[in-house]
């Protein structure tokens, strides 16, 4: 991506989704060759809580968004028109994955719309977006198990979470 190459790092902000749900733990069994495997918890995901378009910019988390549910192109948009917008800068580059919901729907008009550009990676390059390799899901949702246990929801801890690290 020789675009992205010519672009100063602070005029950069990469945005991507990334959900949790409220299985506490994965289940894994040993049994033998043959015989079922029987889970006390099922593989169905409820409760699930997405954190919708964080964003990073200047190694910062910014505009921090939950959901429950999955995304789609209105939740992504809303994000952009209530949470991202004022912390967008005219002149940065939003940087985002080619998910289908991207695409369309007032996305690009919104991102115009305040003096910003917008950029699609290729499909398949999560090694493009730096919030891939420079924040970890992972970490954040250690982070939740960890205090979840003083909250009511999952929704709330993981706010909780992100309030801290932004």
């Amino acid at each position: 991506m020789e675009q992205l190459a010519k672009i100063e790092p602070e005029n950069i902000v990469y945005a991507d989704e990334a959900g949790m749900d409220s299985r506490d733990e994965y289940a894994y069994g040993w049994n033998k060759c043959g015989e079922r495997f029987e889970a006390l918890k099922s593989g169905r995901r409820q409760g699930r809580i997405n954190t919708i378009a964080r964003a990073y910019c200047n190694h910062q988390l910014i505009a921090p968004f939950t959901v429950e549910g999955s995304c789609n192109r209105v939740v992504f948009e809303t994000w952009i028109e209530t949470c991202l917008i004022k912390c967008l800068k005219p002149g940065q580059w939003l940087i985002i994955d080619n998910a289908t919901f991207h695409h369309g729907g007032r996305i690009e008009e919104l991102i115009l719309a305040a003096g910003c550009h917008l950029l699609y990676l290729p499909a398949y390059s999560p090694d493009l977006n730096r919030i891939e390799r420079c924040w970890s899901w992972s970490w954040i949702k250690s982070r939740v198990r960890h205090c979840l246990a003083r909250f009511n929801c999952l929704r709330d801890a993981i706010e909780y979470v992100l309030k801290q690290v932004s």
